[in-house]
């Protein structure tokens, strides 16, 4: 009798692993809207509300780049992060941590950061669209992060691939195709919830056995958060506010120019602010990045990297990754900084022709 009751419980067991499995596996509703209603539905979606958690991980392998350290982890470790969203300049994401918080607050007026284990204020001033810089977790939410991959994609091939359930949500599948041959993206892929817009997953594959990027809900509903937790209270943290203009190193290059960056790189059409420090190029999905600074100001971990020779004949340091490749060189006494979703050999080719230029601008 009691081999019977251990039988029982064991089925009872197995049954409670298995269904969140056989739940999210249940078939998806076919769902009918045309790829391009879907994608329009998807630029609209930044009007929509929502709190949730989702989850990221990023398998890119940086070498130690000091400083950059911390704004980089999120491309080279999993992340897990609460958001609450009511509008583009209002949201909160939580990164959830053991023993500790790490916020970040946008308020119309600006941004809030706190962090619970430094006991560390600022407020940076927003207005308007923010500078280029390097991206926070709240950029690397489905949402945004999807939203923003199809605004870049014009040009690109978008095919409908299988749907899927998200976090409860039964999401349309949609493949963005780069167009050019020097990309490191073979596909980047998103499921979309059809109603609202709201990207709800993204998979950036480079080829690899695994996404080299992936990001993905796992709780969402669709309401707009309570006033009371989208607001930071400066008091209540009991610690002094500092307030900076920049928050990051690259968005600090961002906002100077130490000299006029070209229009034109290698060939490849200017896309953002001609007067912004840091200029990007290139077409959909295909990126490259470029800023200048003064010679032997990357910092004591980076300037301690070793170059190697190249085949436009210099030396360079260059750092190789699935999905992002950067190459650093010295063009008439400036630290010229290439990074981008090309190969290598692309980069190359960009920094031959800025050597036989012999100047940056």
């Amino acid at each position: 009798m009691r081999h019977w009751r251990w039988l029982v419980v064991l089925g009872g067991v197995a049954a409670l692993c298995t269904a969140p499995v056989a739940w999210a596996m249940r078939p998806v509703p076919e769902i009918d809207v045309a790829t391009a209603d879907l994608v329009a539905r998807v630029a609209d979606s930044d009007v929509t509300p929502y709190e949730g958690i989702f989850e990221s991980r990023g398998g890119l392998r940086l070498p130690d780049l000091g400083r950059l350290e911390d704004e980089l982890a999120p491309f080279t470790q999993t992340s897990r992060v609460r958001v609450w969203y009511a509008a583009p300049d209002t949201w909160r994401s939580d990164e959830l941590l053991i023993g500790a918080e790490r916020s970040v607050y946008r308020q119309p007026g600006g941004l809030w950061l706190w962090d619970s284990g430094t006991r560390r204020v600022v407020f940076s001033p927003r207005e308007g669209t923010e500078p280029l810089r390097i991206p926070r977790l709240m950029d690397l939410n489905p949402a945004e992060l999807g939203r923003r991959l199809l605004a870049e994609a014009e040009g690109e091939t978008v095919v409908r691939i299988a749907d899927r359930w998200v976090a409860g949500q039964a999401s349309v599948g949609l493949r963005i195709l780069p167009r050019s041959e020097t990309s490191t993206i073979e596909a980047a892929e998103l499921w979309v919830d059809p109603d609202t817009g709201v990207v709800t997953a993204v998979e950036i594959e480079t080829g690899g056995t695994a996404p080299a990027f992936e990001t993905a809900f796992t709780s969402l509903r669709f309401r707009t958060p309570e006033f009371d937790v989208l607001a930071f209270d400066p008091e209540g943290s009991g610690e002094p506010v500092r307030s900076a203009v920049t928050v990051d190193p690259v968005e600090s290059v961002s906002r100077t120019s130490f000299v006029p960056l070209p229009q034109e790189l290698a060939g490849l059409p200017r896309r953002n602010d001609p007067q912004a420090g840091l200029a990007t190029y290139g077409e959909g999905l295909t990126v490259v990045n470029m800023f200048v600074i003064p010679q032997g100001n990357l910092g004591r971990q980076i300037n301690s990297l070793p170059r190697v020779e190249r085949p436009w004949g210099g030396e360079a340091l260059v750092i190789p990754t699935s999905l992002v490749n950067i190459q650093i060189l010295t063009v008439d006494g400036f630290e010229v900084v290439l990074s981008g979703t090309v190969e290598i050999a692309e980069l190359d080719r960009i920094a031959g022709e800025l050597v036989a230029q012999g100047a940056v601008a």
